[in-house]
């Protein structure tokens, strides 16, 4: 192959929207491979509550519905599917008495499933007929749970740990660990372990300078990681109304770049902060996430043998 096109996206964090954009988007952009990064699963069920004459009530970002079972329920529920939420059914009182029993774990993961399922489908449906590869992995905020379902997609390929040729040119190693972050999400690393992690894959590549790392935090200090700066509580500091920013990514992958120096460096993990820069020689890339509105951010690059011919952040 000539010439190769990633389309990269990352932290969908659950939007189905963006996902149906994801897959829809190969033959828009003329992408030869499909890369989604880390941040795959929703943060929260939205309850919807069975009232009285078979109604259903639910406060969603702000806004009261009140709506009729079937079609009206249907659209309600696919308005907090697209935003990355999992609408769910509930009876007056249900979630209040499984969250006392221990149980809303488990009813959470059950919705992350059917709702990974559901897009594993999709993939196969729109990219297996064009044969368009995609290559997808768990980030941090993923549980460790639903790495089976990638391993036994019907369509793509589950990239995290391995070292995969996406062309006759270019090999990717893929982690979606990130550094420690102060709301202990399921998979964490500290410094220490995560360059060890990356290191044994990234050990593995026969040809170094031409390799695409797909990490999903991004290296430290480079203006892909300045997320809003907290205090010991959590809430983000402001100074006279303007938010302050602080870089949270990770020492240990901008080590190893700046060490083994790849030809690209695809990262997201911060939503806030998307961009396209240098660490030495390597193109370092956060196409960012703005899965709540539905909108999704990506970047395009374009290999020509062994220089990268073209790159550019797309939305859409």
């Amino acid at each position: 192959m000539a010439r190769t096109t990633i389309y990269f996206v990352t932290d969908l964090h659950g939007s189905s929207l963006c996902f149906r954009k994801f897959v829809n988007a190969a033959p828009i952009y003329g992408a030869d491979v499909m890369v989604l990064g880390g941040d795959v699963a929703g943060k929260a069920i939205q309850q919807i509550v069975h009232q009285p004459g078979d109604r259903w009530q639910s406060r969603f970002i702000g806004t009261d519905y009140l709506v009729e079972d079937g079609p009206e329920l249907a659209r309600l529920e696919k308005l907090i599917a697209d935003h990355g939420y999992y609408p769910y059914r509930a009876e007056p009182g249900e979630l209040e008495a499984l969250h006392d029993e221990g149980k809303l774990d488990g009813l959470f993961l059950r919705l992350m499933r059917e709702r990974l399922a559901e897009w594993l489908q999709i993939a196969d449906e729109r990219l297996r007929p064009r044969g368009t590869p995609v290559y997808f992995m768990l980030g941090n905020d993923d549980p460790a749970e639903l790495a089976e379902m990638l391993d036994d997609a019907p369509w793509g390929t589950h990239c995290e740990g391995k070292v995969l040729w996406i062309d006759d040119r270019h090999e990717m190693i893929s982690w979606g660990y990130s550094n420690v972050t102060p709301w202990h999400t399921y998979r964490e690393q500290d410094e220490d372990k995560l360059l060890a992690s990356i290191t044994e894959i990234a050990d593995q590549v026969t040809r170094p300078e031409m390799a695409i790392y797909n990490l999903h935090v991004p290296p430290l200090g480079t203006q892909l990681d300045d997320a809003p700066k907290l205090d010991e509580n959590l809430v983000v500091q402001a100074v006279l109304g303007q938010v302050q920013y602080a870089a949270v990514g990770s020492s240990a992958v901008r080590a190893l770049e700046q060490e083994r120096q790849p030809l690209i460096g695809l990262h997201g993990h911060i939503h806030e902060s998307s961009g396209i820069r240098r660490l030495g020689r390597t193109m370092i890339i956060n196409p960012g996430s703005d899965y709540s509105t539905g909108a999704l951010n990506g970047a395009l690059i374009t290999l020509d043998k062994e220089k990268i011919k073209g790159h550019q952040l797309v939305r859409g």
